[in-house]
């Protein structure tokens, strides 16, 4: 039967393109997070000042335009929408050149205009994903319209991974190796033109990525797809808001989302730093003295951690040459895109047990997990610590969707501004990192700082014991 069938005859290709979204908007969320690692290297600033990046992302381009979007496509269509936000994520990626060029000015003023061309690219963004998602949940029949965005979601870890790879590739593997301490050392000429190489390397991949985007927003264009919009419903807002209010669950569950997802973002966004420290990266290559060979560097670069090395193998193995580190920066990236594959082999691990476990229990397991995995990275040295730092990203992979989930559950009517408020409460991601950042600053440790997740892991925990699980039991 026609209403059972995932996808309507004759929309199979639009789909794919929107499909294709869920990937595309990945790649720059995770790209920009290994940002606070690059930047902190070609401008030596603090992790507080690097931690901006994060509130330009989450806490104004989700947070501030989350709402012009879903306005935009109530008034216009799906498709408007889709294509208003990959117009402004391709001129976000693309302003990245002028940023480049600002540089030749001044570093702050180019530090300035790259949060600029950031905040842009992630209006883009959060009107692409407010668009794409409900586009795909109405192309079809209601019946399979879970199924449907389930189907598409599939597609956005990959493309997380793929962000993280092409930085490592790309952008990481081009830093330049001097300190801060001896950057200040350096003849203003000279530090001007390592900045250059540097930041070209930023640049570019964010360029081509825009006109990556340019590309697919014309093939959207010219495309024939289904011409849908929202329905027409009255919206009393005053009165949805003070219902919502009242509702502890919902409340809760804005709350658990806004301490996930600032925990995850927290956690991500300082990978890089972490494992370098832990793992001395810099003290390592400094070992070896001056001009060593490329060869050098990475055979001694393998062997600092076995399970890195091991992924090295692997890559070497299937001739994926350009994954192995050349750089401090980007050996420290291994560890993220562990992370990362870790995250989505959870999510799949976790989505089958919940057949047999009720999903509040997994959420309280997962956040209290967290939390200790948090305090190993805390007091935990070395290898173990760093193995920590992954193992909380396991813990995460099912947090975001169950937390939605139980949070939206018996609103009724009251759904649809509820779900927005649980989109808004993204903007713990600028909120926490912030924390985090000033944390580290303040104690001079990566590792105390990590406090600031655990916090917001422990609420999650809370939230499924306390909250979901009495929720469970009325509905």
């Amino acid at each position: 039967m026609e209403s059972n069938r995932i996808l309507p005859k004759g929309i199979l290709f639009p789909f794919i393109l929107l499909t294709t979204l869920f990937f595309a908007w990945a790649v720059p969320n995770n790209l920009t997070d290994t940002m606070l690692a690059a930047f902190k290297r070609i401008m030596s600033i603090s992790d507080s000042k690097t931690a901006w990046i994060q509130i330009v992302c989450y806490l104004l381009g989700y947070g501030c335009c989350a709402i012009l979007g879903a306005l935009f496509i109530k008034k216009y269509t799906y498709k408007s929408g889709v294509m208003l936000g990959l117009g402004l994520y391709a001129l976000g990626a693309l302003l990245f050149y002028p940023a480049m060029l600002s540089s030749e000015i001044n570093i702050e003023v180019s530090f300035f205009m790259y949060l600029l061309a950031i905040f842009i690219l992630f209006a883009g963004l959060s009107v692409l994903e407010t668009s794409a998602n409900s586009y795909v949940l109405a192309i079809g029949p209601d019946s399979t319209a879970t199924r449907r965005l389930n189907l598409s979601q599939a597609f956005n870890p990959f493309g997380a991974i793929a962000g993280v790879v092409i930085s490592q590739v790309f952008i990481l593997s081009q830093l330049n190796m001097l300190t801060a301490s001896e950057r200040n050392l350096l003849p203003a000429n000279d530090l001007a033109a390592i900045q250059r190489e540097e930041l070209n390397a930023v640049t570019m991949a964010y360029v081509i990525l825009g006109l990556v985007m340019l590309i697919l927003l014309f093939v959207i264009w010219i495309t024939k797809m289904p011409n849908l919009r929202e329905k027409e419903d009255k919206i009393e807002f005053a009165a949805t808001f003070r219902r919502l209010i009242k509702n502890k669950n919902y409340v809760w569950g804005v709350v658990a989302q806004f301490f996930y997802v600032g925990a995850q973002i927290a956690v991500w966004s300082f990978v890089i730093r972490f494992a370098m420290v832990q793992l001395n990266f810099d003290g390592v290559l400094a070992s070896l003295g001056n001009d060593p060979s490329v060869g050098v560097i990475i055979d001694t670069l393998r062997h600092v951690e076995p399970v890195a090395g091991a992924f090295y193998n692997g890559c070497e193995w299937l001739g994926l040459n350009d994954l192995l580190p050349r750089t401090a920066e980007q050996a420290a990236a291994t560890y993220y895109i562990m992370s990362l594959m870790l995250f989505v082999l959870m999510r799949f691990l976790c989505t089958g047990i919940m057949k047999y476990v009720k999903a509040y229990k997994l959420l309280t397991v997962l956040g209290v997990l967290a939390v200790l995995c948090c305090v190993g990275a805390m007091f935990g040295r070395g290898d173990f610590g760093v193995y920590c730092v992954i193992g909380i990203s396991g813990c995460m992979s099912l947090m975001f969707p169950t937390i939605y989930s139980f949070g939206l559950m018996g609103l009724g009517k009251d759904t649809k501004i509820g779900g927005s408020g649980m989109v808004m409460a993204i903007a713990g991601a600028a909120v926490l990192t912030q924390i985090q950042g000033i944390v580290s600053d303040q104690t001079g440790s990566i590792m105390t700082a990590y406090i600031v997740p655990a916090i917001g892991f422990a609420i999650v925990a809370y939230y499924g014991y306390f909250i979901a699980r009495k929720q469970v039991s009325v509905n």
